[in-house]
């Protein structure tokens, strides 16, 4: 399911996001709140991007894939095909709505296989080693937002309570922890700015847990010996999969929902090049609203490329540096300039884009514009300059503004509300007269 926010202003351009039943509006309005946060006080490496999501096969329509699906608690709910060879004894009280598939073909663990094995050859970041996801800074971005990029740790993963991890940009996520992957109660993990639930991975070499009330995106892999299982407290949700064949599955009132959104597809850029690509996300807002501007910087060589010359995105007039820039970058050594208020954002001479034919990182930002209106964001060009070369195409984005809703009354409304101010009237030059 894809995250999508609603936005209604009242009195002005005021957003207002309003979480929905469903919990892809809540992690929708997670995200965006998660980026209002503070500036970052520590910086930690910038991470080469995973190139691509890999081909999850026959396991591509499942919700849960397992050997033993464990459920006691009445109400869980499967948006996608489940297989297992041991039933949950909640079974009767469990609504599935696609295909239910007992065993599981043994397709399913070469594919799941397959998949964690294109994962696990991704070059990441390390984190170090047990790692509080909520409070790393990367690239000089808020505590616990990342950009797409391949993550790693030599111990476990951990999101604390109450805290929000916003994934934010449309691109490739995998997070590798060297241990287990352990998601508090009431905390969230949301998809923000084109991030797609698709494109998420998450990878431990240990068991995975997630907390009661906790909602999370993305493809959840068992740790790498049979056996290890992924949990799911009470009313918690997954808007991806929870794949663990030769291992248990246990669920709790949990809601798991297959992605419905497209899945990032890199850009094809030829051999030897390097390229842009950029988008908006979300591509409309309400005046005054903010956008997440996501530059993609791709280098089609085995070695990374560097910034012989700054490159800057200059904005389209009316669209502006948004109060709180959220300003960072996956790109190596450089840091991101972007003033509230501004016009522009720039990387500095002498950063990298990791190689890899090919190698991708990224330039992510807030804008804002008060105007209603159509709004083209474009790099021309011969912008990005490397010495590997320049980008021989423009890369463009639109950004689309629309009015403020106002409230407004119905046509009876109307006129009993003129019917009441004109009793009202009435009786007050009565008063007067006596």
């Amino acid at each position: 399911m894809s995250t999508r926010a609603t936005f209604i202003a009242q009195s002005g351009p005021i957003a207002i996001c309003i979480a929905k039943a469903n919990s892809s509006f809540k992690r929708a309005c997670h995200g965006l709140l998660a980026g209002l946060g503070f500036s970052a006080f520590v910086l930690a490496p910038a991470p080469a991007l995973a190139q691509v999501a890999p081909d999850l096969g026959s396991t591509s329509t499942f919700g849960i894939v397992s050997s033993t699906w464990s459920d006691e608690t009445a109400g869980t709910t499967i948006t996608g095909d489940v297989c297992y060879t041991t039933k949950p004894a909640a079974l009767a009280s469990t609504t599935i709505s696609g295909a239910t598939e007992t065993p599981c073909a043994d397709v399913k663990e070469t594919d799941q296989n397959a998949a964690l094995a294109e994962l696990d050859a991704q070059s990441c970041t390390s984190l170090g080693g047990a790692v509080d996801l909520s409070a790393q800074n990367i690239g000089g971005g808020p505590p616990g937002v990342f950009p797409p990029g391949c993550y790693s740790s030599t111990g476990a993963m951990n999101i604390p309570t109450g805290t929000t991890v916003t994934l934010s940009g449309d691109g490739v996520y995998n997070f590798r922890a060297g241990g287990a992957f352990t998601q508090a109660a009431d905390s969230n993990v949301v998809a923000a700015g084109g991030a797609c639930e698709n494109d998420v991975f998450w990878t431990p070499t240990d068991a995975t847990t997630i907390g009661a009330n906790a909602n999370i995106v993305g493809n959840i892999f068992r740790g790498d010996a049979a056996g290890l299982s992924i949990t799911f407290g009470d009313s918690s949700s997954l808007v991806g999969r929870a794949l663990a064949y030769g291992s248990t599955v246990t669920t709790a009132n949990t809601s798991i929902s297959v992605p419905t959104c497209e899945p990032f597809v890199n850009p094809v850029v030829a051999a030897g090049e390097v390229a842009l690509r950029k988008t908006f996300g979300p591509t409309t807002i309400p005046a005054g609203g903010t956008s997440t501007l996501t530059v993609t910087l791709i280098n089609n060589n085995e070695g990374e490329a560097t910034l012989t010359s700054q490159l800057t995105d200059t904005l389209p007039g009316g669209v502006v540096i948004a109060p709180a820039p959220n300003a960072s970058t996956s790109c190596g050594t450089g840091t991101p300039t972007a003033a509230a208020g501004s016009s522009t954002v720039s990387l500095p001479t002498g950063t990298t884009i990791p190689g890899g034919a090919p190698g991708t990182c990224a330039l992510i930002v807030d804008v804002t514009a008060a105007a209603p209106g159509t709004y083209v964001n474009t790099l021309a060009a011969g912008a990005l300059d490397t010495d590997l070369g320049s980008n021989p195409d423009p890369a463009s984005a639109t950004l689309n503004v629309i009015l403020a809703t106002i409230p407004t009354l119905s046509q009876w409304a109307m006129i009993t509300l003129v019917f009441l101010l004109t009793i009202a009237g009435f009786t007050a030059m009565r008063r007067r007269a006596g």
